[in-house]
């Protein structure tokens, strides 16, 4: 659009030469005498000649690019320009006294224009525009100003659905010193125009809108909506936190006299605690909202925290000796339950004969018919059982866990 614009201006000159053959540089000299020293123009006065009247200035924002978006900061940066016209009166004169001559060139700090800036800036509060840079004038009084722009812009970040979220940043311009009934700030479109937009390897664009606003202030707000393109962050940081909380799991699987579940545990919940910590510098630290991909990474390394103790616990159930430490009741229920589970029968089942009154190893169970037998049983095989419970629990709750709250991030 920017070229477009170029492209009208490069045009209105050519028609203009084309139609005033041997119009010369004095003759623009002659339109700037007569404005800036005949008639003693003063760019400090509002350029209306009844002064109880309201300028009105559309206001069309051209967006080239989002440069960066740095959520922790709550930070947006674009680059960009402005198109404000407005009527100068004091900027009038007759072209036919001056050879065809309807337009001109000045610079920007030689007229009056309105001191529009950024309200919600970032970084410091600046005017916009560049002492360089032009404004179009015609013979009519109609000025034409396109300020080129990067903007810093404050912006409220949402991340409970990150990385999948929506981000939505206003960019608000008002005139300072000015209010609506002095100086009318409005859109000059429903939309900000995209014509030569530059697509950004994070965002895309997902909607925009422009808007006023309804108080006395001089004011137009453009508004950016923002949809993170999720690719990078489902590689680096998700697929991994999920392939480890499954690898989690499978703690239980490691047999108990291999000595290695402890050390194996621990790894991964220290692998746990560091991407937890990647996210949480990723994410602003005073947003009114949990990241659904830190409650994850909580519960996950919560659960990494409860299997560390378990598979202690475990260890010192798996060093006593039946003889020392009778096996209770409940701990002979969660054998019973993990066998059936396992859809397996019984272990080694074996008749007592009258005069084998021994405990040891042993415990009572009945058969179908009443009969009084015993099971060989020790602490190791209830480590087994316990690993099998364990195990099935901590599954269904990752893959829960994973299930639902990535596909309601997803769906979003």
């Amino acid at each position: 659009m920017f070229s477009g614009i170029r492209g009208t201006l490069a045009l209105n000159c050519f028609l203009t030469i084309g139609l005033a053959v041997g119009q010369s540089g004095s003759d623009v000299n002659d339109v700037i005498t007569l404005l800036f020293t005949t008639q003693k123009y003063n760019k400090k006065v509002r350029p209306l000649k009844d002064q109880t009247m309201e300028m009105d200035i559309p206001v069309t924002f051209y967006l080239n690019s989002v440069i960066e978006f740095d959520e922790a900061k709550e930070a947006l940066k674009t680059a960009g320009f402005l198109s404000l016209v407005w009527i100068d009166e004091y900027l009038q004169w007759n072209s036919s006294q001056f050879n065809g001559i309807d337009s001109i060139f000045l610079p920007q700090d030689d007229i009056w224009k309105p001191d529009i800036s950024l309200k919600n800036s970032f970084a410091s509060f600046t005017g916009l525009g560049s002492s360089y840079l032009n404004v179009y004038v015609r013979n009519t009084g109609e000025v034409f100003w396109y300020p080129y722009q990067v903007l810093e812009s404050t912006c409220d970040v949402e991340i409970r659905y990150f990385p999948f979220d929506v981000q939505t940043c206003n960019l608000k311009f008002t005139a300072w010193s000015y209010t609506k009934t002095d100086v009318d700030i409005n859109r000059g479109g429903e939309n900000i125009i995209l014509s030569d937009y530059m697509p950004n390897s994070m965002w895309d664009i997902q909607s925009t809108a422009a808007r006023e606003v309804n108080t006395d202030e001089s004011a137009v707000v453009f508004e950016i909506k923002l949809k993170r393109k999720p690719g990078f962050y489902i590689i680096n940081v998700i697929v991994p936190v999920v392939l480890l909380s499954f690898l989690n799991t499978f703690s239980f699987v490691l047999p108990i006299t291999s000595g290695e579940r402890a050390s194996y545990s621990v790894t991964l919940f220290l692998s746990l605690a560091v991407f937890l910590t990647i996210v949480a510098s990723s994410l602003p630290k005073n947003s009114d909202s949990v990241s659904l991909l830190s409650i994850y990474l909580i519960l996950m390394t919560v659960a990494s925290t409860l299997i560390v103790v378990l598979c202690l616990v475990e260890a010192r159930l798996a060093a006593r000796s039946t003889t020392d430490h009778h096996i209770d009741k409940g701990f002979l229920f969660v054998h019973k339950l993990a066998k059936i589970l396992r859809c397996k029968t019984c272990t080694r089942i074996q008749s007592v004969l009258p005069h084998d009154n021994t405990e040891e190893n042993m415990n009572k169970v009945k058969d179908n018919a009443g009969a009084i037998v015993f099971e060989d049983v020790n602490w190791i095989d209830i480590v087994a059982s316990m690993d099998v419970l364990l195990f099935i629990f901590f599954m269904t709750l990752t893959i829960l866990g994973a299930f639902v709250i990535f596909a309601k991030a997803a769906s979003h």
